[in-house]
């Protein structure tokens, strides 16, 4: 059975505060003056599939994003094939 791998880029929607990115952007602008203006993190997420081929393979990605991966009330994704 072939393998698909992907990374899945998870951020918090625009409308949810990001209190880590705020706390690292003011110490950039601050400390060490460089003039950051929007600083949000995220986390990247590496995965391997075995399936039958490429469709399988991303619905099954999309299923683990939305059923345990990914907060999908706070956060959003996209799933890149690598």
């Amino acid at each position: 059975m072939p393998k698909y791998q992907f990374v899945i880029d998870i951020q918090y929607k625009s409308n949810v505060r990001d209190p880590r990115g705020e706390m690292i952007k003011r110490v950039l602008n601050d400390e060490y003056r460089i003039p950051a203006s929007n600083l949000r993190l995220g986390k990247s997420i590496h995965l391997e599939i075995d399936a039958e081929s490429m469709e399988e393979a991303l619905k099954l990605v999309d299923k683990a994003c939305e059923k345990l991966l990914v907060n999908t009330v706070t956060e959003t994704y996209e799933v890149r094939k690598i």
